[in-house]
């Protein structure tokens, strides 16, 4: 069985994070949701701006787009069998106090799996884009999700092709994440799923 992993719920309340430009990179894209290996990265930053709310927890977001995950929760993965994450140094600083936190790390969740029935999944693509061939992250709104088991092969962490923002966890994941008691994170079954 999988799951989709997300963040919340609301009463762990979550830091809202952003992640600095990346030095070297001004130029050149760096996608932490493509699904695709990334190379080596200077040491990142991302910035608690002033006024906001929440707390660093296990399992968080920086804007854009980018996974933050705690010691423990990389921790957690590795017993769980995960080796589909490249993790890059990051800084966290909270800009109302000034304290800056080392050993959070950015993660990028390597695979991209086509593994949605078509057929049965409801869903909208993004405008401009047709329902077939689906591109790699061609989906607005996923109204029901199906997946086709037979094209997953195994993997224990993957995002979803179509709609990389859904990463998916196998329950056997799921299982070990849930019993170590971090913050930041829920789930809801893969299997009829609807997300923006």
């Amino acid at each position: 069985m999988y799951h989709v992993i997300r963040y919340g719920p609301a009463e762990d309340n979550a830091a809202s994070l952003y992640l600095d430009p990346i030095p070297g990179f001004e130029k050149k894209k760096v996608s932490f949701m493509s699904g695709a290996k990334l190379g080596p990265l200077p040491p990142l930053t991302a910035r608690k701006r002033v006024g906001a709310e929440g707390d660093m927890v296990d399992y968080m977001s920086a804007s854009p787009a980018t996974l933050v995950f705690s010691p423990r929760f990389r921790e957690a993965l590795a017993s769980a069998g995960i080796d589909n994450v490249d993790y890059y140094p990051l800084t966290l600083i909270d800009e109302s106090s000034g304290k800056k936190t080392s050993g959070h790390q950015a993660a990028n969740v390597v695979g991209l799996i086509d593994c949605m029935d078509r057929q049965a999944s409801v869903f909208t693509p993004m405008a401009g884009f047709p329902a077939e061939p689906l591109g790699k992250n061609t989906i607005f709104e996923l109204k029901e999700l199906h997946l086709a088991p037979q094209k997953i092969q195994g993997a224990k962490l993957f995002r979803l092709f179509g709609k990389p923002s859904v990463l998916i966890v196998h329950e056997s994941v799921k299982e070990v994440l849930q019993k170590s008691g971090m913050r930041g994170f829920q789930f809801k079954p893969a299997e009829g799923y609807a997300g923006v």
